[in-house]
Formats: C-alpha cells, sequence, structure tokens
C-alpha cells in the first residue's frame, strides 16, 4: 500500500511544526532561566552583605526572607507555583510530578514556608556554622563570612532554577538532553 506524495508532505511539514514550536518553547524556557540565574547572583550579593555584618544570626534570618521570596520568584517565572501547576492538564501535572521526584527537589510546586527553608538549608549546615564564627574574626574573618554566604545563597537558589528548568521543560514535554 503506497501514501499519497501529499500525504507524506503533510506528514513532514507537521512534523517540522512540532519541532519549531518545541524550539520556541524552549528558548523561551532557557530565557526566562538566564533572568533566573542574574536574579539569583543579584541575591547572593544582598546575602553576602548580610553575612559580613558581625551580628550573630543576623545573615540566616535575612537569607531565609531572601530564598523565600527568590524561590517563589522562580517558580512563578517558570510556570510552577501550585496554582499554576494545577491550571495545567492532567498529562502535564503528572509529568510535573514524576519529574520533581526524579530531581529531588522539595521546593517545586508547593507553597514555601520558613521552616522548608530551613530543611533545605541544613544541608550546608557546617558552612553555615563556619561563617556564623567566622565573621568575628577581625576584617578578614567578615570576608571569609561574605564569601561563604554568596556561595550558599548562590548554590541553593542555582540548584533550584535548574530543578525548575528541568520540570518546566518536562511539563511541556520537551527534552533537555
Amino acid at each position: 500500500v503506497s501514501t499519497p506524495a501529499s500525504y507524506d508532505v503533510a506528514l513532514c511539514e507537521g512534523r517540522e511544526k512540532g519541532v519549531i514550536a518545541d524550539n520556541r518553547a524552549l528558548n523561551e524556557l532557557k530565557a526566562i532561566r538566564t533572568e533566573c540565574q542574574r536574579r539569583v547572583k543579584k541575591t547572593a550579593w544582598a546575602s553576602a552583605g548580610a553575612a559580613a555584618i558581625p551580628v550573630p544570626l543576623l545573615d540566616v534570618v535575612v537569607d531565609v526572607g531572601l530564598l523565600m521570596k527568590l524561590i517563589r520568584e522562580i517558580k512563578q517565572a517558570l510556570g510552577l507555583e501550585p496554582e499554576q501547576i494545577q491550571a495545567m492538564s492532567e498529562e502535564s501535572r503528572l509529568k510535573v510530578w514524576k519529574r520533581r521526584a526524579e530531581r529531588g527537589s522539595e521546593l517545586i510546586g508547593i507553597v514555601v514556608t520558613r521552616e522548608l527553608i530551613k530543611r533545605s538549608v541544613q544541608g550546608l549546615g557546617t558552612r553555615l556554622v563556619a561563617k556564623q564564627i567566622t565573621k568575628f574574626i577581625p576584617l578578614g574573618g567578615q570576608i571569609v563570612a561574605a564569601t561563604i554566604g554568596y556561595w550558599v545563597m548562590r548554590r541553593m537558589a542555582m540548584t533550584h532554577v535548574d530543578d525548575c528548568f528541568e520540570v518546566a521543560c518536562a511539563a511541556k514535554g520537551i527534552s533537555t538532553r
């Protein structure tokens, strides 16, 4: 059984349109990821500034507040706030939850609380303790504390950006590999 040439052409054109749409969606998500990464760097500098102030635990309070705001902004930008996920089709929601589980991220698709942020930060506990101790060493200690503060904030937030990007791509059926 042979198929008409016009059918083959239409099938190829349909695939090309799908590929073009996927590329466009992927490029949009990449642009959003780049913007989120820019925000992360800016927020990490604010964290470093708070870490340089020799007041016990001030930086921890500041970091929790910054992370809560930043994580919410990242999820919203990539369409992964709880309300945005609920508005997705059933198939897309399943992709989101599956990919979220594969990535091991606790912060996608749920309302972020201070307790959840604290639990996420606990994995970096040794660095946080070092940051608290070093800030009381004159001058050099504050520089070290600020460096650790920048690094911890940047690492946590960039990991979240990457997790959200992967999950958003999965929700749209786009492979990033």
